[in-house]
């Protein structure tokens, strides 16, 4: 039977290439975005609006719910558009579905700032806290999901995500950590880490992200269910390292500005034994090797 899927913020960095990924599979989306798009299946929506809301064709088996708002300093500054974005447009969402008669699947982003920074790989049970608006986003989220499905039967699917990178579509390697290391290096400039960089995270590259995040939604054992993302585990000066070699820069350590070291989670990095059991993975893309292409 033929898979329908529809992926809400579709021009943003996972969005994109979960699209990209589906189509490689022969499943072509809906999308919608905030942001103007050409595709033929297009439609533009605002998700804090629940009349605009209205425009997402809920017969569908699958919902990539990846709009939203990121940071971390910034949302204390923005609190009511993190909270709008982020919050109300999963509500939004969510009694949209409520009040249809269709029960598609929702597969929801969380992130690694829901936990509780400790040096040992996390599992999904252990404790959280919430140290930015961001976070306080995300973790109401997880909560609202959980609601929804208890009392409308709502299914859905959580996967929290620690630090992608890499770049399907092109050869822009922008994004996020590794973006910011790679583009400072291509510029001849040293790669600058609060602290050294001595904290750990998990790198997980892209193509690796699309497939468990697809393969996981796919699979009918995770609804209601929490995954962490696998990949491997560097601490941030060794994948900068990685990455200021291939450029023949190097690594300086600066010190911490105090509103951000106060925001720091510390160590977060994934125990992904529950995803691995899932999907019975293949051994993850190295950052080595991915710096080997660029």
């Amino acid at each position: 039977m033929k898979i329908r899927c529809a992926i809400i913020g579709s021009k943003g960095y996972v969005g994109n290439h979960l699209a990209f990924y589906l189509q490689q599979r022969g499943i072509l989306s809906h999308v919608y975005d905030m942001m103007d798009c050409d595709d033929i299946n297009f439609e533009k929506i605002d998700i804090s609006n629940p009349e605009s809301v209205e425009k997402i064709d809920l017969n569908v088996d699958y919902i990539f719910m990846f709009a939203g708002i990121t940071g971390t300093y910034n949302g204390f500054e923005k609190y009511q558009l993190y909270n709008s974005i982020n919050e109300i447009g999963l509500l939004n969402l969510l009694e949209a579905i409520r009040k249809s008669n269709y029960r598609p699947k929702i597969i929801y982003p969380s992130t690694r700032l829901v936990y509780k920074g400790i040096d040992k790989p996390l599992k999904e049970t252990d404790e959280m806290e919430s140290k930015t608006i961001y976070a306080v986003n995300k973790i109401a989220c997880e909560g609202l999901l959980k609601a929804y499905n208890s009392s409308f039967d709502i299914p859905y699917t959580i996967f929290r995500i620690c630090i992608p990178y890499g770049n399907l579509l092109s050869t822009d390697y922008s994004f996020g950590t590794i973006g910011f290391f790679i583009k400072q290096a291509k510029l001849g400039n040293d790669i600058t880490l609060y602290g050294g960089g001595n904290i750990k995270r998990t790198f997980t590259h892209v193509e690796d992200l699309c497939f468990q995040i697809v393969e996981g939604a796919f699979n009918p054992k995770s609804n209601g269910e929490i995954y962490n993302i696998g990949g491997e585990i560097l601490s941030l000066c060794e994948a900068a390292e990685i990455v200021a070699q291939k450029f023949g820069t190097k690594v300086v350590e600066v010190p911490w500005p105090e509103k951000d070291l106060r925001i720091e989670s510390g160590h977060t990095y994934f125990d992904d034994l529950k995803i691995q059991k899932l999907l019975n993975l293949k051994p993850y893309k190295r950052l080595q090797d991915f710096s080997n292409d660029i």
